[in-house]
């Protein structure tokens, strides 16, 4: 595979992985925002305030969403795929718990994508951290 055949291949596949990653934490928020009668009762069973399930959770998974298209500042991105690997894994016990396994394999699905985009991110972060960095030290 040629240089230019490798560097396409790779930029293909961060921006597929990126693109679902963004779509289901988009979706998935925007599905909540718009019925909230799950997050409710969800939220009631963990008896945690109602707000945090119903409009906390569902915006911040759009601004994640939002920050890990945005490549501009790696640091924050980073935080954005943490909180999202951590809504991911928060989901999953969730639904394991409630031996729905449908739901149980659909985030399992969510885990991998996040897992792939970030793993194919992470060269890209590491590289506008340290271009960040040596152009400070230049200033």
């Amino acid at each position: 595979m040629a240089s230019n055949e490798a560097q396409s291949w790779n930029r293909g596949r961060y921006w597929g992985a990126t693109v679902v990653l963004a779509a289901l934490l988009v979706i998935s928020g925007l599905l909540v925002l718009r019925n909230a009668t799950s997050a409710t009762q969800i939220s009631n069973e963990l008896h945690m305030p109602i707000f945090l399930g119903t409009y906390i959770l569902p915006v911040a998974q759009i601004m994640a969403a939002a920050i890990i298209l945005w490549p501009k500042f790696p640091t924050l991105r980073t935080f954005a795929y943490a909180w999202a690997h951590f809504y991911f894994a928060i989901e999953l016990l969730l639904v394991a718990n409630a031996k729905d396994w449908i739901l149980t394999a659909f985030s399992v699905v969510k885990i991998v994508v996040w897992a792939l985009a970030f793993w194919w991110d992470r060269d890209r972060i590491k590289r506008k951290v340290t271009d960040g960095r040596s152009e400070s030290a230049v200033r």
